[in-house]
């Protein structure tokens, strides 16, 4: 994706269009657009091959709030984060698929899950500096989400709604997963 982005970066130089002080700006731009827009259509050719969107979309309405604002595990370069977030989302949907939990079960899950995430609180990663407000925004923003996502819940209990329950459920088991290991090997960093 970086080769990509330079090419593209100094083929709009060379026509004129940017100046040399904004080429580092527009290479880490386009490589940040390209590395977004792969991983978004890889997740939704992998969502439509197992008939799974609206799950896939719920998936990541719930996926990226939480790590966003709660952090942890980083992956050191992009074709690593890349594998990973597909074998998450492609293990989740699988699992959503060919499995029933039963309801209670899974909000049991759930819950533990939350809890822990919270427990454990934001992961700040060494090439991120984040200072006491960035945290407390970060919290705050945590705690939302996962207000939202108990409301939800209470929701698919009530609907009898076991298949989105269950999927919620693992989805807050990767993100504790992810922010346990993040911590753990943050803190030596």
């Amino acid at each position: 994706m970086e080769y990509l982005a330079k090419k593209l970066t100094n083929y709009i130089f060379e026509k004129g269009i940017i100046t040399e002080d904004g080429i580092e700006i527009y290479q880490y731009g386009f490589q940040c657009f390209l590395e977004l827009s792969a991983s978004t259509i890889c997740s939704i050719i992998i969502a439509l091959l197992l008939g799974m969107l609206p799950e896939c979309l719920f998936f990541f309405l719930l996926f990226i709030p939480i790590r966003s604002f709660g952090g942890g595990l980083h992956m050191k370069t992009y074709f690593a984060c890349f594998i990973g977030s597909c074998f998450i989302l492609t293990s989740t949907l699988l699992a959503v698929k060919y499995l029933t939990v039963p309801l209670l079960i899974s909000f049991v899950v759930y819950i533990a899950a939350a809890i822990l995430i919270l427990v454990i609180g934001p992961v700040d990663h060494p090439n991120r500096e984040v200072d006491a407000q960035d945290n407390r925004t970060f919290i705050r923003r945590t705690h939302f989400t996962i207000l939202i996502s108990f409301l939800l819940a209470l929701f698919f209990i009530y609907s009898q709604n076991t298949r989105y329950m269950f999927l919620q459920a693992i989805v807050f088991i990767f993100i504790f997963a992810t922010s346990l290991i993040g911590r753990l090997i943050y803190r030596h960093a």
